[in-house]
Formats: structure tokens, C-alpha cells, sequence
């Protein structure tokens, strides 16, 4: 062990030989004094694991992320981002298998895959479309070493003995709203140990040390998911502490060790397990912003920096499981894809409208037809057909052309336009042009 984690150590052991002895001499206060002893051993357990370089040429992570006969599939996240949620990342989520009723699953244990220290703890309170409380959802931020820290999100209950080494709720600052709260913490935890439990959980992984993604626009990868939001009684070093670098995002599957690689990756697919993930980089299929390209996150204003919980964007980018399907996922924010588009019954109440406003899924083409996102040049004008509402839903009465251009003030811009007039890109006159009822999108 270096001298840095003897010292440590040590003064641990005197501190809290101190704190005892100070609650034998004041018995009055020694119950408060055993607490805080017993509070201070659990957290200096040496160096913090931030301050320990990372061991060369072995794993990051040594354990399960849960047990795996509780889990159904491991699901790359972020390629085709839904309105609100995170730019597309290689975060990964774990699905668990069937509860006891339809369409159910059965909570499993959010298990600690290395030895790490717990550096901060975020709890959400859910509300349904009332307003109502449902639950409570927490995220768990994890250091392993110097340069590796990984979280879990989405995780339904959390352990009791590590909400109480935390300092319980009391402990917890909100950030604008009790609804929204998170507390800084240093609780050293082992492989194995149980964090919470829940009926499925997400997982991302940052590696500081690795070269940063290639992204378009990596300042909006970069950014304090907080900038915006009201912070009131909030430390700076605990917003630090949960803000993320999505540019430095890795998949966690591939920090395992080469045996627990193999379980897990083989269980790459979709949330229920039916489709299974394709290609040799399945886990990583989802971080799709291409530099000089389309493929990636497009805003709706010029000036959107992602800081906002919210995300006006669109998504153009392979599916997370097949990358040889392609998605536009427009959110509804494509105002010449109209219902009368999809094929659905003219039924009242129909959810024509719901599915423009979902994604549209198609299979690569060649030259300028349904051509893949990441092969689109400057100034060509593309066009797209035989265009899916979602996997297996209805085809699109039309086709969709596409332009990338770089525009005046630097930023680059996607001209989208639906066309209802033709069935197929063929079918256009030479050369593609729109007819002004396109919507500009912007890096």
C-alpha cells in the first residue's frame, strides 16, 4: 500500500479513536458520537479511489453489473433519441426478465462491478400525468480510479445502509425542487455489493484517458447539464460531480473482464430480448453525430447548446440494433409530414398524427436513394423512400429529400421536406429541388 493510504489510514484511526473516547467522557452525546465515528470509518477507507491511477493492461470493472439469470437483454441507449432524453450516447440499459403479470419485470439487484467509491447519489420523485407521486428513481455515481467513473440511473430503491451512510434524505440538497435532490458522498464500495434494487437500470461509463469521440459539435457534449436549471442550495463540487462528458463515454461491457465481456455482450438486443444487436460494435452503435456528415443530433434553434432538460432535436442515425436500418427520428418536428401520410385507417381517434410524430425507419440504398446518413456530402440534394412508421408499421405515401449545407454564420444546417406528390424518388424532375416548404435544422 503507497504511504499516502497508510496516512490516511492512520488519521482515520486516530480520528476516530478520538470521537470514541470524546463519547466515553461526555456520555450524553455519545450515541451522536458513535454515529459520527462509525460514519467517518465507512467513509476514509483509504485514498479516495480518484486519486489511484488506474491499473494498466487489467479490467476496470471485475464484476456483474446484476445477477445474470435476472436479465433478458442489455440494450445499446441514445441512437435514436425521443423528445426530452439524453444526444446520443454508448450507454447501455439492462432489461430484466418477465415478472409474474403481462409485461412485467421482475426487480432484480443493481450490483457494484469494481471496488469504487459512491462520489454522489441524485434521487427524482416520478409523477404520473396528475401529478401524482409514483416513486422515487435514483442514480448512483461510481470513481473506480483516476481516469474511470461509471453510474447507474433508473435504479427503483436504493440500498438502506448506503442512503444512511450518505446521511439519510436530511443530508440531500435540492436543486430547485424537492422533486429533484442529490448529495456528495465518499462511501467505498466492493464487487458484489448490492447498491438497490430494480426492475431495470441503465449504465455509462467515462474514460477521461481515452481520445475524446469525434463528434460535430462536441460543446454540446460538454456542458453542465445544470447551466440552466435553478440550483439552490446546491455546492458547485456536487453538480461537478454528476455532470458528464459524453465525449468521453465508453461501453461499459467492454471495461469487463474478456469472460464477462462474452456473457454480456451476447445479450445485446432489444428491451424484450426479440431482436438481436448486429455487427462487430453493436454496443457502440448508438454514438451516431458525425463530423461533415448528417448522421447525428440536429436542433430546432441555432442557438440550443443541449444544457436544457429538454432537447428540441431530431435524431438521423442506424438503429441502435441493426445498423443496416436507418431512422429519422423527426419527434413530430417535421411540419410537411402530415397525417394524411401515413397509411392508417381514417378511423376517429386514430394515432396518425402519434406515429409521424415517432420515427421513420428504412433500409439503406445506393447513390442518391435512401443513401446512409453518414455518407451525405454538402449541398446534394437526397432523397428517401419506402420509408417505415417505426419497425413494422405502416409505409409513408410519399418520400423525404435531404440537404446538408454549411450556412452563412458557420453553422451547419439539414433542410428536411416531405413530398406527398410522388411515390417514389424516381418519380421526382430532375434536378431535387424543395419547394420551400422545407424546415432548416441546425448543428
Amino acid at each position: 500500500m503507497s504511504g499516502t493510504g497508510d496516512a490516511v489510514r492512520l488519521a482515520a484511526a486516530f480520528i476516530t479513536a478520538a470521537l470514541f473516547g470524546a463519547a466515553i467522557a461526555w456520555p450524553q452525546g455519545g450515541a451522536k458520537f458513535a454515529e459520527k465515528a462509525e460514519a467517518f470509518a465507512a467513509r476514509a477507507d483509504g485514498a479516495p479511489m480518484s486519486t489511484r491511477a488506474c491499473a494498466i493492461g487489467e479490467p476496470a470493472l471485475s464484476g456483474p453489473f446484476a445477477p445474470l439469470d435476472d436479465v433478458l437483454s442489455v440494450s445499446p441507449l441514445g441512437g435514436v433519441t425521443a423528445p426530452g432524453e439524453a444526444l446520443p450516447a454508448p450507454y447501455i440499459r439492462i432489461n430484466t426478465r418477465s415478472g409474474e403479470q403481462a409485461f412485467e419485470r421482475r426487480a432484480t439487484q443493481a450490483l457494484s462491478p469494481a471496488k469504487a467509491d459512491i462520489v454522489a447519489i441524485e434521487r427524482r420523485t416520478l409523477r404520473d400525468a396528475y401529478g401524482r407521486a409514483t416513486g422515487p428513481s435514483w442514480t448512483v455515481y461510481f470513481q473506480t480510479c483516476g481516469n474511470i467513473s461509471f453510474y447507474y440511473d433508473r435504479i427503483d430503491r436504493i440500498d438502506d445502509a448506503i442512503l444512511e451512510k450518505a446521511g439519510g434524505l436530511v443530508a440531500f440538497s435540492e436543486f430547485g425542487t424537492p422533486d429533484h435532490m442529490g448529495v456528495e458522498t465518499r462511501i467505498r464500495v466492493a464487487v458484489g455489493d448490492v447498491v438497490g434494487d430494480s426492475d431495470g437500470f441503465d449504465v455509462g461509463l467515462h474514460d477521461r484517458d481515452a481520445t475524446p469521440a469525434a463528434l460535430a459539435r462536441p460543446e454540446r457534449y460538454r456542458t453542465d447539464s445544470f447551466a440552466r436549471a435553478e440550483v439552490f442550495d446546491a455546492p458547485p463540487s456536487l453538480v461537478a460531480a454528476i455532470t458528464t462528458d459524453v465525449t468521453h463515454a465508453r461501453c461499459a461491457i467492454d471495461y469487463l473482464p474478456k469472460d464477462e465481456q462474452t456473457k454480456w455482450a451476447a445479450l445485446l438486443g432489444d428491451s424484450w430480448g426479440v431482436r438481436r444487436a448486429k455487427g462487430d460494435n453493436a454496443c457502440r452503435a448508438a454514438l451516431v453525430d458525425t463530423p461533415g456528415a448528417a448522421q447525428g443530433a440536429w436542433f430546432t434553434d441555432a442557438a440550443h447548446n443541449a444544457a436544457a432538460s429538454k432537447v428540441s432535436a431530431i435524431a438521423l442515425s442506424p438503429d441502435s440494433i441493426d445498423p443496416n436500418r436507418l431512422i429519422f427520428a423527426l419527434h413530430g418536428r417535421l411540419p410537411s409530414l402530415t397525417e394524411d401520410m401515413i397509411s392508417l385507417p381514417k378511423t376517429p381517434g386514430a394515432a396518425a398524427s402519434g406515429v409521424a410524430k415517432d420515427f421513420l425507419s428504412f433500409t439503406e440504398g445506393e447513390g442518391r436513394i435512401n443513401t446512409p446518413f453518414a455518407n451525405v456530402a454538402d449541398m446534394d440534394v437526397y432523397c428517401y423512400q419506402k420509408l417505415r412508421a417505426n419497425f413494422i408499421g405502416p409505409l409513408v405515401n410519399g418520400v423525404i429529400l435531404l440537404q446538408r449545407q454549411q450556412g452563412d454564420n458557420g453553422l451547419d444546417l439539414l433542410k428536411i421536406e416531405a413530398r406527398n406528390n410522388v411515390s417514389a424518388c424516381i418519380d421526382l424532375e430532375e434536378p431535387w429541388r424543395f419547394t420551400g416548404n422545407e424546415t432548416v435544422f441546425y448543428r
